[in-house]
Parts: C-alpha cells; structure tokens; sequence
C-alpha cells in the first residue's frame, strides 16, 4: 500500500480530484481533532479510488472546490466507516456531504453483524488483516506529519474498500441491497438535520435511570448546555459534565450551596451556576407538564413496540439494533402524541422501515 504525497496545493488537488471522479469507488476518511471544542478540527483528509491513494492537508488547501465536486458527484460512490463524525466534518468544512453514501458499518448490519461493528473487525473478517491502531490518538493538526502517521491513515481507505466490494457483493447476495443503499441515505439526511437542543438530554448515558421528573429537568439543562457549548465552540463537558447535569436534575438544589455539595466544581458553580438554578426552578414551576409527557401509557406504548420490532428482527434475522433503535421507538411515540421536535415523519415508519412494519408500530402507538 503506497501513498504519492502529501496533496499541499490546489492544483494538485484539483488533478487528483479529476482523476479519482473517473472511478465508480472512492474509499474516504477523515483525521480530526475534538478535545475542548465542540465542533471538530480538520487535520486530514485520505481518499482511495482504487488506483491512486491519497492524503489531503487542509490546513495547505485554499480552493476546495475539486474537492467539492467530487463529493456531489452522484456517478461516483463514496465509501466511509461509521461515517456520522465524518459527515459532521464534511459538512461543516464544505457546506456538503459525499453522495452517494456506502456506509460498510450498515452493510455489514444488514449481512449479519452488529450495528456497531467495527472496521478493524471487518479488514480482519474479510482480509485477515489486523490494523495498526497506534496512531489514533495523534494531534493531526500538528505539522510536520510522521511518516507513520501517514501510513497508518492511508491503510484506513485502502482496506476500506477492499472491504466494501465484499460487502456490496454479499448485502446483494442477501436481498437487502435497496434497503441497505436506502439506509445511507437517511444517514446523510439525519446528519443534515441540525441537532435538536430539545433532545440532546438522551445523549447522557444515565438519562433513562431518572424519573419523569427528573429526565424533563434533565432535558432542559441538556438544552441549555448544548447551546451554550455551540455559542462559545467549547465540548459540552467543558460547560458542565454529564454526572454533574445528572446530580442537578436528580436532586433539585436550590442554591449555590447546594450545587457545591453536589460535587460541581468551582468553574461549573461560578459560570453558570445561577443560570442551573434558574432552570431547575422553571421545571419545578411546570411539574404538570412531566405527567403529561412521562406517563404509565407511554410506557406501554414503548414496550409494546419493542416486542414487535423484536418479533420482525426474529423472522428475517437483523438486528434489533438495526431495525429500531429507542431513540427512533421515541422519536415515533413522540410525534404521535403531539409532541414533535422533528419537521418530518419519523424514520421508523418510512422507507423500508415502514415497509416492514410501520404500520404496526403507528397503530400501536395509536391504540394503547
């Protein structure tokens, strides 16, 4: 596996961009940098097309627009992995996401895997290769880049689509080659939805183990919190930690006092230690508004559809995981109920979701 160089200059890019748009394949991936931001840092950028392999510095590059046009370009396939980080760093550095999408984690799901598979277990499954992960956690926007470096990122694309044509071949194979495409590209549509401060709470692993109560108090300090990290481009942790946001919305203070003998620290407590309090005084105030939301018939709305997602997971063998994840079962339940953050219908009822069993799932909804 060999690399050429660096691409450093725009019209190198522009010549290898033409190039790579001549290929119906192009394996892409992305180095970045996220600790104390909250929008990522592009430090590198590797493509593939099966004949020539490149490493793109975008800290050089001035003119993306050969770039640009290759990612729009809909005669080409671009190949990622687990692409929903890179789809965040494409579009917030071009405006664009690569189209049309393969995402190898979905082909993998629907060919027997796990959802989360990884793709080191895929390049050492399919090619009975075990990758170099030594370099993960590099600084890829420190110059000059390692030799090593350079080498570990352009494995990730070469075996990536030395991967892909073994799990386009099986997923047809299979039968499930439409839906699968069909699965990318709600991908891209759902990370070209901005992500909703209403529902940034469920990203807090202990989330589910609050009571109503406490999860409504939960959802408007994650709110607050997100919008806060987007404003200042601070890691939402960097505003208040989740175990924090978890122990405010758990135990209700009512002081500062209060929120230090909780365990925040001093910077949590002098920044934004009033506007915590301002918010948990608001939900106390609106204690009505959680039974109406968390109540005993959602729950059994939730359980309900679960069994029956897990009643068509059995008959055609992929994964619950795949089919419906909560956070799709909930997104359903609510906008059923009128409470909809979403300007669209619900994944879990349309396309071959819907086909399978959105019917069903919006009936139950319904009728408990």
């Amino acid at each position: 596996m060999l690399y050429e160089k660096l691409i450093t200059s725009n019209n190198d890019l522009e010549e290898r961009c033409k190039c790579a748009s001549n290929s119906k394949w192009v394996a892409m991936d992305t180095e970045f940098v996220r600790t104390r931001n909250y929008y990522p840092k592009l430090g590198l950028i590797q493509l593939y097309d099966g004949a020539s392999l490149m490493l793109i510095d975008p800290l050089a590059i001035t003119n993306w627009q050969p770039f640009i046009d290759l990612l729009t370009d809909i005669n080409v396939n671009k190949v990622l992995h687990a692409c929903s980080e890179d789809l965040e760093v494409f579009l917030r550095s071009f405006g664009h996401m690569p189209v049309p999408l393969i995402d190898t984690q979905v082909l993998a799901a629907f060919t027997g895997s796990t959802l989360s598979c990884g793709f080191a277990a895929l390049v050492a499954e399919y090619q009975q290769i075990t990758l170099d992960k030594s370099e993960s956690r590099t600084d890829w926007l420190a110059r000059p880049l390692s030799l090593r470096q350079c080498y570990y990122a352009a494995s990730d694309v070469y075996w990536l689509l030395q991967v892909t044509h073994a799990l386009v071949a099986k997923t047809r194979k299979a039968g499930w080659w439409e839906q699968a495409t069909q699965e990318c590209r709600s991908i891209c549509k759902r990370s070209k939805e901005y992500a909703n401060p209403a529902i940034a709470y469920r990203e807090i692993v202990n989330s589910r183990q609050l009571s109503a109560r406490q999860r409504v108090c939960l959802q408007r300090l994650a709110s607050w919190r997100l919008l806060k990290a987007r404003e200042h481009d601070i890691a939402v942790n960097f505003v208040v930690r989740d175990e924090n946001l978890c122990k405010v919305a758990s135990l209700i203070p009512g002081s500062l006092e209060e929120l230090k003998q909780l365990g925040l620290s001093v910077y949590e407590i002098c920044f934004n230690g009033i506007a915590l309090l301002e918010i948990v005084h608001d939900v106390v105030q609106e204690e009505f508004f959680l039974k109406k939301i968390f109540n005993i018939r959602y729950k059994n709305k939730l359980k309900a559809i679960k069994n029956r997602i897990k009643k068509v997971s059995n008959s055609y063998c992929l994964s619950r995981e795949l089919l419906a994840s909560r956070r799709k079962i909930h997104k359903l339940l609510s906008f059923v109920c009128g409470f909809n953050f979403f300007e669209h219908l619900p994944y879990l009822i349309m396309g071959w979701r819907g086909e399978l069993f959105g019917d069903a799932v919006i009936n139950i909804a319904r009728i408990i």
